[in-house]
Order: C-alpha cells, then structure tokens, then sequence
C-alpha cells in the first residue's frame, strides 16, 4: 500500500473513531472499534471494518451506524483536509479470533 493511502486510512480510522465515541449512542455495555479502513487506491471509497461486543449485537450496530451515514460522511468531509473525500461504507469483522480477543482483554480489566 503506498505510504499516502495508509495516512490517509490511519487518518480516517482516528476521526471516525472519535466522532463515533463522542455522537453515537450503543446500548450499554457494547464497545466498538474499528479494525481497519481500506481506502480504494483512486480514494473514492473507503471501507470501516469494526468489531462489536458482545457479538449479538454486531448486527444492531451495523444498522444504526448504516442509518446515520450521511451525518458520519459529512463529519468527515468537514475534519479531512483531503480531495475528494472517500465515500465511507461499513463491514462488520465476523473474525471470531478477533472477538475471543476483545472479550479477554474485557475479563482482564474486570479482574
């Protein structure tokens, strides 16, 4: 991958990461993070892959952050100091090794 697509898919990942921390709201006790974003090399479409726990309501978020689009693609074309603006779409990580991670990462922390 050339050196300006990955700033450009480490940038995306950090700002989409905050607006989503800051603005949208999950049920309690689901975390999300984004994995990766992979930016199309022409930077007109760029994929968010995510995970979600607990995994039953990977699907939820999947729709909600579906919904609400539009108002995450205008938060980026807002913050991003790039031309054109890739058009954002979500994947959700069905990866179970990735969330067998998550979750032992969470127990650590509880105990």
């Amino acid at each position: 991958m050339p050196h300006k697509l990955a700033k450009i898919n480490e940038l995306i990942k950090h700002e989409l990461s905050q607006i989503i921390l800051r603005e949208e709201e999950f049920d309690q006790g689901v975390l999300t993070t984004i994995l990766a974003v992979d930016t199309t090399k022409d930077q007109k479409e760029t994929t968010i892959i995510f995970s979600v726990w607990p995994d039953n309501k990977g699907r939820e978020v999947l729709k909600k952050l579906n919904a609400r689009i539009w108002h995450l693609q205008q938060f980026l074309n807002k913050r991003l100091k790039i031309h054109p603006v890739p058009k954002i779409r979500f994947k959700l990580n069905t990866d179970e090794a990735t969330s067998q991670r998550v979750e032992e990462i969470i127990n650590k922390i509880k105990n």
